[in-house]
């Protein structure tokens, strides 16, 4: 079983211009992405799928691969999808790493692909930590999973669920989990959610994997200590960049 580690990368972020050649401590964003993937054994192919021949230059640069895909493509799936079809016929697990998660832990990219081993009927898998604080809980950028006793993924909001009707000082334990964007697939099916018609939820809450979920296929989560911190605004970039001088 060989796996393709895909990050998907554009310049047209509204909140952050031109987000992944953002500097974070001297280092591009999209390149810290790509350090921090290429660390994983576990991953066959490692490459950033763009639609910017700027990022894609950039990208080289720095010794990475880069596929060019559609400026049409919506969202990161989809251009993830694009880009799998250059990949050799034997691949058959594709993680999609989003481009802004500058302190993925390759750790995190060998759980997906141990869980596929040793589930051959999983289709979709994606990792979920546990969420402890309120402030987290409540804050719509965090998006937050509802489990089954399983770890399937029966609903994914940026409101906090479950609501506790009773809330405690603390929060339960193994009820409340944040969700890690990135996202495991089998080859096949890739190629079939993002033929899936947007639903009136994933319009709602903006979360492409809504869609997956209101389409029938079934998502698996696998539980993580690696607390995901997404940069999408400057402020982000400041806590990344905290974060990476107290661990010097």
């Amino acid at each position: 079983m060989k796996t393709a580690v895909i990050i998907p990368a554009r310049l047209g972020s509204t909140r952050l211009p031109r987000k992944p050649l953002h500097l974070i401590a001297g280092v591009s964003l999209i390149e810290r992405v790509w350090r921090r993937c290429s660390q994983s054994k576990d991953a066959d192919i490692l490459a950033v799928a763009t639609d910017s021949e700027e990022i894609a230059k950039h990208v080289e640069s720095f010794g990475g691969k880069a596929i060019m895909t559609p400026e049409s493509c919506v969202t990161g799936t989809e251009r993830v999808a694009v880009a799998a079809r250059d990949l050799p016929n034997d691949i058959d697990i594709i993680i999609n790493v989003q481009g802004d998660e500058p302190l993925v832990e390759a750790k995190v990219i060998g759980q997906i692909v141990s869980f596929f081993q040793q589930n051959i009927s999983a289709k979709i898998v994606t990792p979920v930590s546990p969420l402890t604080s309120r402030e987290d809980l409540i804050d719509p950028n965090v998006v937050k999973a509802a489990l089954c006793s399983d770890g399937r993924a029966l609903y994914f909001s940026r409101a906090p669920i479950p609501f506790e009707r009773e809330p405690k000082e603390r929060l339960p334990d193994g009820l409340h989990w944040k969700h890690i964007g990135i996202y495991g697939f089998r080859r096949k099916i890739l190629g079939q959610v993002i033929e899936l018609i947007p639903s009136k939820l994933e319009n709602a809450e903006k979360l492409e994997q809504l869609r997956w979920l209101d389409g029938g296929y079934v998502i698996n989560t696998i539980v993580t200590d690696y607390n995901a911190v997404a940069v999408d605004t400057i402020e982000d970039v400041r806590k990344v960049e905290a974060i990476l001088k107290s661990i010097k």
